[in-house]
């Protein structure tokens, strides 16, 4: 037992170089006990894997685009979406190629989406990975990640929002939310003095199945004149401020709270006088989350540029000072306490 415990003494000193002894106590579990260690640990593998001196690199392909190339999970998209292409195999091959689209087709952004395990599915097309997009007229598509066919459709702009132009994750997988391009007047109506209150617009899906939960604005008479940008992140709603500040709230008790009626996806509705059915065009969707008191706030930051992280268990945060001078540091502090 001594020479065991000496053994492991001197292992730990000198540390563990060999890749097949990392891997091996990777499988046993040696990383578990502490959040974000496995995950170094891996990325630690993979550099002294391509950093090794006996690595050698070839170019097995080259490819250009005067447009910007997205990937996904192995998948390389060029052309606007058109055209998708495989990064796992030996040498890149293509997996579909689309016709040129209009502009008024073109896609804005794009979220890959996966089954979720151990779940029942409408569909079993649901059981493959699919792309969602979103394109510049205000569709919503879901798309085949195997072959472009579009395999659901949602038109989301109705009389009170025509620029949605954002895809992000609320939980990964689970939840995502639709953002809107920030609401501008045009010149002729702000020098009628003509007042913008309304910045912001966010729907919240739920997918597989692909499901309407709500919409929602967000307004200065609300959240404050000086509102520059929102997110939502993890049951959080991230409100940026001109002069740095973040301020987060709990999205969740957000739409269950301001909630005026539920609505489906292709069920008619009538709603404030118009009379449509929910993600049929030219209706688009309702917005039947109306907020009409400030919710209470969950911790507020100071940070340059609006930069702010939250994560990790126990949970911190990540700012810079509000300082131009501070441009580059990061303080990690509590959340609990706020301590650095």
């Amino acid at each position: 037992q001594a020479a065991a415990g000496g053994g492991r003494t001197a292992l730990r000193a000198c540390g563990v170089h060999n890749v097949c002894r990392l891997l091996t106590r990777r499988a046993h579990g040696f990383y578990a006990r502490d959040a974000g260690v496995a995950h170094r640990k891996n990325l630690g593998l993979l550099r002294k894997i391509m950093c090794q001196e006996s690595t050698k690199f070839k170019n097995v392909w080259t490819t250009h685009s005067a447009s910007p190339i997205a990937y996904e999970r192995g998948r390389i998209y060029m052309d606007n979406y058109q055209c998708c292409i495989t990064s796992i195999a030996q040498q890149p091959r293509l997996i579909y190629q689309k016709s040129k689209c209009a502009k008024s087709e073109k896609i804005e952004d794009a979220l890959l989406l996966e089954c979720p395990l151990g779940e029942m599915l409408p569909s079993p097309s649901d059981y493959k990975a699919s792309l969602i997009v979103l394109t510049v007229q205000n569709w919503l598509l879901r798309l085949s990640a195997d072959s472009g066919e579009v395999l659901e459709k949602v038109y989301l702009a109705g009389s009170c929002c025509k620029f949605f132009r954002y895809l992000s994750w609320d939980t990964p997988q689970e939840v995502m939310i639709v953002k809107s391009a920030q609401n501008k007047l045009p010149a002729a109506a702000r020098q009628a003095g003509i007042q913008q209150t309304v910045l912001f617009y966010l729907a919240v899906f739920q997918v597989l199945p692909l499901s309407f939960i709500g919409m929602l604005e967000i307004n200065k008479k609300i959240f404050g004149n000086s509102v520059t940008d929102v997110a939502v992140s993890n049951g959080i709603l991230i409100v940026m401020y001109s002069m740095g500040l973040v301020r987060l709230y709990n999205f969740k008790a957000i739409l269950e709270q301001f909630m005026e009626q539920p609505f489906d996806l292709g069920q008619e509705f009538n709603w404030n006088g118009q009379v449509g059915v929910v993600g049929k065009y030219p209706f688009g969707l309702p917005c039947n989350i109306k907020i009409t008191d400030t919710p209470p706030l969950l911790f507020e930051a100071s940070s340059l540029e609006n930069a702010f992280q939250i994560g990790g268990y126990p949970w911190h945060y990540i700012i810079t000072p509000n300082k131009k001078k501070h441009k580059g540091v990061f303080h990690i502090c509590s959340l609990k306490d706020n301590a650095l």
